[in-house]
């Protein structure tokens, strides 16, 4: 490369830790969350009698959802993976809901996720994700078999018959990926250069980091296999005997990656 400024820093650790890189313009081009607990960044769509769904944007309030068949989708801004959780602040007797998860606007739906247990032709292997009523009101969290490995558009869709309203507060995702890191951000043993002869004048070596960081899981948060029937999925299997283990894909090929494909 012609003109390139690079910035170097290797993995030299030592008694302070791991040397990392100082903050400058190539922290635009790090996609690694600050926190482990993260929250929608937007809303993408809603459909049906939704209020005030944009308060869940940072965790600023709560939304309610009415009508049978009512949704709404929220980006988190970035491909993630892990729990989701929320505050049920007021459900009915016949309250129950449904969660679709994408990673690709393409496949938002209220009646699907995209496929991670097994690719069917139609897309709509793994459907959703049922809570069942009654619900009480309080703090729900995703249970752990069902853990969604990649993900950045969550659907929530109100599938009681009788459409009473629900409200909603709190809805956040713990991320499951690289356990074993306490700053996701705090890359080491990468480079930044510009390169004037290429059509992304800031090219960035961080994507690499980001995509190892989302395939390294936690030991027992494997695919299962023989694969769930139809209608489900199940991210419970132990991958070895000592982890976190480097997957072949986040979200769909959760089993021991054999080689380096990145």
């Amino acid at each position: 490369m012609q003109n390139m400024r690079p910035l170097l820093c290797l993995a030299l650790f030592v008694i302070s830790g791991a040397c990392v890189a100082p903050a400058g313009p190539w922290d635009a081009f790090n996609l690694s969350p600050a926190s482990k607990t993260v929250y929608p960044t937007s809303i993408y769509q809603t459909t049906g009698t939704v209020s005030h769904a944009h308060a869940l944007v940072d965790n600023v309030g709560s939304a309610t959802v009415s009508g049978n068949g009512s949704w709404f989708t929220l980006d988190f801004g970035k491909e993630i993976g892990g729990l989701v959780s929320f505050n049920l602040d007021s459900v009915s007797a016949t309250t129950s809901l449904a969660l679709s998860f994408t990673e690709s606007p393409m496949f938002i739906r209220s009646y699907a996720s995209d496929d991670s247990s097994y690719p069917a032709a139609n897309t709509t292997f793994d459907t959703v994700f049922h809570i069942p009523a009654p619900l009480s009101p309080g703090y729900w969290v995703q249970p752990a078999f069902s853990l969604r490995g990649g993900f950045r558009y969550l659907s929530i869709v109100l599938t009681d018959p009788n459409g009473a309203p629900v409200t909603i507060s709190n809805v956040s995702a713990a991320i499951s990926f690289a356990p074993h890191i306490e700053n996701l951000r705090a890359y080491a043993g990468y480079f930044y250069a510009k390169d004037p002869t290429f059509h992304d004048h800031d090219f960035l070596t961080k994507g690499g980091s980001f995509a190892f960081q989302t395939n390294t899981v936690p030991l027992n948060t494997g695919r299962m296999v023989p694969f769930e029937s139809a209608g489900h999925w199940a991210n419970n299997a132990t991958l070895g005997v000592a982890g976190p283990i480097i997957v072949d894909g986040a979200k769909r090929d959760r089993h021991v990656q054999p080689k380096v494909s990145l």
